[in-house]
């Protein structure tokens, strides 16, 4: 790149951007450089940053505009659609943050009609073992996949729910009130879809959020999804990212998902900042690419 050095971060995906200083703006070129390698890699990693919740957000619409989180509770009053995710706790006992999500393999947002195109985490405050992220390859392992499974998988719509084991995921968190369950109603998403801009064709299923696949029955579809999920996060798909103080991360949810790992919160310290863009209606479009 022309004004930036660009590493991959493995062989299959992932890009390392050294060189640019995101406390600046960036001119019109280097944004488009920028999302040519978002829509290409998918996963970008800018290390040495030192961002005010402001810069993250002028950073994030590069993407597009940032979006309020539907159960954003932890943000900044002059930043609502930045999040704080931390294990830290106010004077009064209260945590600074979200606490201990994601902890399942997950594309952000699918269960919104229109899902999550970015996402933004940027470490504040990192432990020095564990808290890793691991992103999964879906382009790669769609392209993989046994044809018997592409099949079965193939133009078939999958209805994604969050509110479906929202309570077996996050037990330590208190039930979803009837507002929030109703701000978030089952939306259908094509199993595959074709990124929008490259026109590869992604696996878009995980079994924490997909209950029902038209045309089979409910234990048919999710004895699909969980193998299909086994399939595609195995290791060789998968980029295990190891936070450093100033990492700002940046993953495309159309053609990855993610999960964290755990770390020991009695010993260490948490703080990150999130923010997210959504994208467009999810389709597959087997021509294309």
């Amino acid at each position: 790149m022309e004004h930036f050095d660009a590493i991959p971060l493995i062989f299959r995906f992932g890009t390392e951007i050294v060189g640019l200083d995101l406390t600046e703006d960036l001119n019109e070129e280097e944004k488009s450089q920028v999302i040519t390698l978002f829509n290409s890699a998918s996963v970008l990693l800018f290390r040495n940053q030192f961002l005010t919740p402001g810069q993250l957000s002028t950073f994030t619409e590069t993407f597009g505009k940032p979006e309020v989180h539907h159960l954003a509770k932890s943000t900044f009053p002059d930043h609502p659609e930045v999040r704080v995710l931390s294990n830290k706790k106010n004077a009064d006992g209260t945590l600074t943050g979200a606490y201990k999500g994601g902890h399942h393999w997950h594309s952000d947002l699918c269960f919104k009609e229109f899902p999550g195109q970015a996402t933004l985490l940027y470490g504040v405050e990192c432990p020095p073992e564990g808290a890793d992220t691991l992103f999964s390859d879906m382009h790669s392992a769609y392209e993989d996949l046994p044809d018997d499974l592409k099949k079965k998988l193939e133009g078939r719509m999958a209805t994604n729910d969050r509110n479906w084991r929202y309570s077996e995921l996050y037990p330590w968190r208190a039930p979803l009130t009837d507002e929030e369950v109703a701000k978030v109603p089952p939306v259908t998403h094509p199993a595959v879809i074709t990124h929008p801009h490259s026109g590869r064709p992604a696996l878009f299923v995980t079994k924490m959020m997909v209950p029902h696949i038209e045309g089979m029955d409910d234990g048919e579809a999710q004895a699909l999804v969980a193998e299909v999920e086994g399939f595609a996060t195995q290791k060789k798909y998968v980029y295990r990212h190891k936070w450093q103080n100033g990492d700002l991360v940046v993953w495309d949810n159309r053609a990855t998902i993610h999960k964290a790992t755990p770390f020991d919160d009695t010993q260490y310290d948490r703080m990150m900042y999130r923010t997210q863009v959504l994208g467009e209606k999810p389709e597959f479009k087997p021509d294309a690419g």
